[in-house]
C-alpha cells in the first residue's frame, strides 16, 4: 500500500482537488466521491480556507437509483486550469477514469483510493485497502484521521458497503465491513429506507430487462457455468440504460450447482461488457484479468473488443481450468454438521448422552 500519512497530508494542504469516478459508475464509486468531498469539507482546521473540491464522472447516463446519490452534487465542472491534488476512488485502473484520465495525470500529485485486490497502482500514492468497497475504505480513513463523520456521510459509505457486496452476500467482506455496519447501525442512520432504496425500488425497464436475460440462460460444464447475454437492442427495447444490468448476473450464481455466472452485454461496435460471478472458492478475479479486467474473487469484469464467437472459446477455457482447480463439491455439507467422529466426542460425555 502507498503512504497513508502523505495521502492525508496532500489531501490537508491541496487547494484545488479533482476526485475521479470511475466510466459506468456504480453506487460505490459516486458515493465514494460524494462522501470524500464532505469529510474533507467538514473537517478543515479552523481559519483554514475553503478548498475547490470537483466530482468528475464520465457517463452519459446514471440510474434514478444511483443517480440520488449526487442528485445535489455539481459533477463534471472544471472550476481550476490546474489541479494540486488529483484523487481517483474505486478505479483499479487508470483507463477506467474515461476522458478524464489525461485530466487526472496533469494534477501535480496523484492518490489511488481503492479496493480491488487487481489494482494497477497508477498514481503516485496508491491507497489500495482490503475490504468490502472503497466507501468502506474511505470510511477507515477518516476513522484514522480521527474526522468528524457526519450522518449524511455515514449514510453514503452504507450505500457504498451493501451495494458493492449485494447486502453482505459477496465480495471482500471482512471482520472490519461487519464492524463497520454495526458502527452504521449504532448510529442510527435509516438503514431500512436505505436498504429499499437499493434493493427493493428497481423499476419495470429492469425487470423487462431480467426477462430477457433469463430468456438466454444456457448451462455449460455440467451446469457449473450459467451464461446470459444483453444486446444494445435490448436494452433500447426496456428503455434501459445500463446501469440496470447491474445486478442480473447475480441471478445465475444464485442457481443451485452454478459456480460461475456470466452475463456478456454487447454495446456498440462489437465491444462487450462481460460481468463474472463465482462461488465455492472459485476465483472469477483471475479469470477477469486474462482479458484485461480484474475486481475480487467473487465479483469480476473485463470489456472486450470482438465478436461473441471469438470470445466465446478462450472465456470458456480460463473458466473451465479455473473450474477444474476445484473439484464439484457441495461445501454446506461441512457448514452445519460436523464430521461423524466430532460428533462422537460431543456426545461421549455422560452429560451430554443424558439430554
Amino acid at each position: 500500500m502507498g503512504s497513508l500519512a502523505k495521502g492525508l497530508d496532500d489531501i490537508l494542504h491541496s487547494d484545488k482537488i479533482a476526485i475521479f469516478c470511475h466510466t459506468m459508475p456504480d453506487a460505490d464509486t459516486l458515493a465514494s466521491a460524494v462522501a470524500l468531498k464532505k469529510l474533507i469539507k467538514q473537517n478543515l482546521p479552523e481559519g483554514t480556507a475553503q478548498k475547490q473540491i470537483d466530482i468528475f464522472v464520465d457517463a452519459d447516463e446514471i440510474s434514478e437509483i444511483n443517480g440520488a446519490i449526487i442528485k445535489n452534487v455539481e459533477t463534471n465542472v472544471q472550476h481550476c486550469e490546474k489541479y494540486d491534488l488529483a484523487i481517483a476512488v474505486d478505479c483499479a485502473s487508470s483507463n477506467r477514469l474515461g476522458k478524464y484520465e489525461e485530466l487526472f495525470f496533469s494534477a501535480d500529485k496523484t492518490i489511488n483510493i481503492d479496493h480491488h485486490a487487481t489494482n494497477t497502482q497508477y498514481a503516485q500514492n496508491n491507497l489500495v485497502l482490503k475490504g468490502s468497497s472503497t466507501c468502506e475504505a474511505i470510511y477507515i480513513l477518516a476513522k484514522i484521521k480521527n474526522y468528524n463523520i457526519s450522518d449524511e456521510v455515514c449514510n453514503l459509505i452504507y450505500s457504498g458497503i451493501i451495494t458493492d457486496t449485494n447486502n453482505l452476500t459477496q465480495g471482500n467482506i471482512t471482520a472490519n465491513t461487519h464492524k463497520t455496519i454495526t458502527e452504521m447501525v449504532a448510529r442510527k442512520i435509516n438503514i431500512e429506507a436505505l436498504n429499499e432504496h437499493f434493493f427493493k425500488n428497481n423499476n419495470k425497464s429492469k425487470a423487462f430487462l431480467l426477462q430477457k436475460a433469463l430468456s438466454t440462460l444456457k448451462f455449460l460444464s455440467y451446469d457449473r457455468i450459467a451464461l446470459m447475454k444483453l444486446s444494445k437492442q435490448d436494452l433500447a427495447n426496456a428503455d434501459a440504460c445500463f446501469e440496470d444490468t447491474m445486478g442480473i448476473v447475480n441471478h445465475g450464481i444464485e442457481i443451485k450447482g452454478v459456480e460461475i455466472a456470466i452475463l456478456a452485454i454487447k454495446q456498440e461496435d462489437n465491444t462487450y461488457y462481460v460481468s463474472l460471478r463465482g462461488k465455492n472458492n472459485i476465483n472469477v478475479a483471475d479469470i477477469a484479468k486474462q482479458f484485461g479486467g480484474g475486481g475480487h474473487d467473487q465479483v469480476a469484469a473485463f470489456q472486450y473488443n470482438g465478436t461473441i464467437a471469438d470470445l466465446q472459446q478462450p472465456l470458456l477455457k480460463a473458466c473451465r481450468e479455473e473450474l477444474n482447480k476445484h473439484p464439484n463439491e457441495n461445501l454446506t455439507d461441512s457448514l452445519f454438521f460436523g464430521d461423524d467422529e466430532d460428533d462422537l466426542k460431543v456426545f461421549s460425555n455422560d452429560e451430554e448422552t443424558n439430554i
